[in-house]
């Protein structure tokens, strides 16, 4: 037991031989531990020293979760789902005509027929016809895809097999009365039919 003063004695003037300033709180953990050693002598249950409990201020923000980031209620395709330039809705046609020089005169012409409806339905259709001195061609009227359009004043967004969903296919412009489209068939100038 007189182990055990000694060994509080030491601790306690350990503790005193620093700075008279304010102990710090490792220090004043140190003189706890040094009482507590020394009331073992009196008290038959003797109790470890208490941590300081942390401010509550400190634990609030741990009660709080933390805030979900977030998440845009629709993908960027749908964002233009319900857009349809009202100046576009018509029918639209663009021809490409090849005629050749010299004395065999011959000439080959690829029409293309855009129909843009209010209700946001579109056909297109290519037809090529052609002829010569001696020859002529006609392959018909095909179609090239039916299905739903949006357009955002920019962009051209079409949806149609086998394309999965809108997908832009062309930036468009107008120039007077006509619609000028630039997509990967290049720069095509549309006129209006209807």
């Amino acid at each position: 037991m007189r182990s055990l003063i000694f060994i509080a004695a030491a601790l306690l003037l350990s503790a005193c031989s620093q700075d008279a300033a304010a102990p710090s709180a490792p220090e004043a953990g140190v003189a706890e531990q040094a009482a507590a050693v020394a009331n073992t002598e009196n008290d038959p249950a003797p109790t470890l020293p208490q941590t300081p409990a942390a401010p509550a201020d400190a634990l609030a923000g741990l009660a709080e979760p933390a805030p979900a980031t977030p998440v845009p209620t629709q993908p960027v395709q749908q964002a233009v789902g319900d857009e349809r330039d009202a100046r576009m809705v018509g029918i639209w046609v663009n021809e490409d005509n090849i005629n050749s020089g010299g004395g065999d005169f011959a000439s080959y012409s690829t029409v293309m027929t855009m129909e843009l409806y209010p209700d946001g339905r579109v056909l297109q259709y290519t037809e090529s016809v052609g002829g010569g001195g001696d020859w002529s061609y006609d392959g018909g009227r095909t179609l090239d895809f039916d299905g739903q359009w949006r357009a955002d004043g920019q962009t051209l967004y079409v949806y149609a097999a086998p394309l999965p969903d809108f997908t832009p296919v062309a930036t468009y412009s107008f120039s007077g009365e006509y619609l000028v489209t630039q997509s990967d068939m290049g720069r095509l100038i549309w006129q209006r039919r209807g």
